[in-house]
């Protein structure tokens, strides 16, 4: 086994400094929405602040919802994708949006990360941005925002994807989201086709949820620092949408020589999207299409082959170097994979457009479990103005999870990626939905229940402190004996 563990020590060790040559260090990444600016200490402040400098301009920064949706269009989505500069020196041009009259917008920040803590240096660099969009006097809806982190200080952007949408008589809705990532594995060469496929899975996951998956539209945004690199993974972007039967947007692409991945990705729904909040009951169930945790076993891989300390430990608790990476293989698998079949069970609980919303026969509201991990049941608390109790944590590897936690690994071990999804549903469907869920390839679980509306509360077992460490989050649940 030395021999192996010592070839993969080695191996690993190339695959560092081969990242580290791309301008990233994935030691330090959690992999997955772990490079995302923390959206309650910095984006949101920032952006109530921009709010009131806008006033009664063009620009409407909408509430914040896992998607953007676009009522009434057809598939006439047309994307005008434009690159500026941030800050005082930006270089937006108003004349050039003036004559293409964008309906709405899907925003990327791209921010040095000595700034991305910081709520009002944030403010500062995408603030001239936003006050010149507002000035071009058109009726703009920014309808879904994304901040990532860099450790360079001049790789600093703002990708805008503009949307020019076009009304019909149909009745139907667009769902846009983009995210972006910077890898997915770090153990992999990042041109496995596994890395573009997860990130693109990613940023759909947020339209999934919603109900789209008609006509999935995507355009792509992908960076390297060399063209030999950008090709290859443009080509990964272009088998992923052959393989899945999308349709790729030829749009233009950062040029600022780091890896990144990710799209703006479209869909359409003949449904009434799950945002139902308003009709929340007490007695509605929580229901998650699997378990979720996708990242401990990638870090606990990691960990195992650049700490022989950590994989002692593990060999003695039975976990030897075949499993750790047939595990971590498993994982990297899922998240490579679009979750196309959620969104289609999601649509069999839904209204059609135009109807309203049935207490006993469709779903409330969904959300995925990514980045934040657990954490995303405090943010539904909070859309809903509930209090929910959560009975069961169900997490693909609670092993690696605990360990990752117990051992600094992740301060959050519940994270994700690609993730699972969670659905507010009332306890008449949950029987049969649970059905659907699993003749699709889903394992659901009821994890928990809405017990009380008009306060914002999320209950959850002691166990938790098992899988995350994270202050700030932790503060924010009702921990229970």
């Amino acid at each position: 086994m030395k021999p192996i563990y010592e070839y993969k020590v080695k191996q690993l060790k190339e695959m560092v400094k081969r990242y580290e040559d791309l301008g990233l260090n994935p030691l330090s990444l959690a992999t997955g929405c772990a490079v995302k600016v923390d959206l309650l200490r910095v984006v949101y402040p920032a952006l109530r602040r921009i709010n009131k400098e806008i006033g009664e301009k063009g620009l409407r920064i909408l509430p914040r919802e896992d998607a953007d949706i676009i009522p009434a269009r057809d598939d006439g989505v047309e994307i005008y994708r434009r690159i500026y500069r941030l800050g005082a020196q930006t270089d937006i041009n108003q004349d050039e949006i003036t004559r293409l009259k964008p309906n709405r917008c899907i925003v990327l920040v791209q921010i040095y990360q000595r700034y991305a803590d910081d709520p009002d240096k944030f403010r500062e660099l995408i603030e001239p941005v936003y006050l010149k969009l507002a000035s071009t006097n058109l009726d703009l809806y920014l309808g879904k925002g994304h901040s990532i982190a860099t450790p360079f200080e001049n790789d600093d952007f703002i990708l805008i994807d503009f949307l020019k949408v076009y009304s019909n008589k149909k009745n139907i809705y667009s769902i846009v989201n983009n995210d972006t990532i910077h890898i997915v594995d770090p153990t992999s060469p990042p041109s496995d086709f596994r890395q573009v496929a997860g990130a693109i899975s990613n940023a759909l996951n947020d339209v999934f949820i919603l109900g789209g998956y008609r006509n999935i539209k995507i355009a792509p945004v992908i960076n390297a620092p060399n063209e030999d690199l950008r090709n290859n993974l443009w080509e990964s972007v272009a088998s992923y949408c052959r393989k899945y039967g999308f349709e790729l947007l030829d749009v233009e692409q950062p040029n600022k020589g780091r890896l990144l991945l990710g799209a703006t990705v479209i869909a359409y729904t003949e449904k009434e999207p799950p945002v139902f909040y308003d009709k929340v009951k007490p007695g509605m169930k929580i229901v998650a299409s699997r378990p979720f945790g996708e990242l401990a076993p990638i870090n606990v891989y990691l960990a195992s082959i650049l700490n022989k300390n950590i994989y002692n430990e593990l060999e003695k608790l039975g976990y030897d170097l075949s499993t750790l990476e047939k595990n971590k293989d498993m994982i990297f698998d899922l998240i490579s994979r679009p979750n196309i079949g959620i969104a289609k069970v999601i649509s069999k609980y839904l209204p059609d457009v135009g109807e309203e919303y049935s207490p006993e026969e469709n779903i409330l509201a969904c959300t995925d479990v990514t980045g934040p991990g657990i954490y995303v049941l405090y943010e539904l608390a909070e859309r809903l103005n509930a209090r929910i109790d959560i009975d069961v944590i169900p997490l693909l590897h609670p092993f690696y999870s605990k360990f990752a936690t117990k051992n600094y690994l992740m301060l959050n071990s519940t994270a994700g990626t690609n993730g699972s999804h969670i659905m507010v549903v009332p306890s008449t469907i949950v029987e049969d939905l649970i059905g659907n869920l699993k003749r699709s390839g889903f394992q659901p679980y009821v994890i928990g229940e809405i017990k009380e509306i008009g306060k914002v509360e999320l209950r959850v077992g002691k166990e938790i402190k098992n899988y995350i460490s994270d202050k700030r989050i932790l503060n924010k649940l009702t921990i229970t004996p």
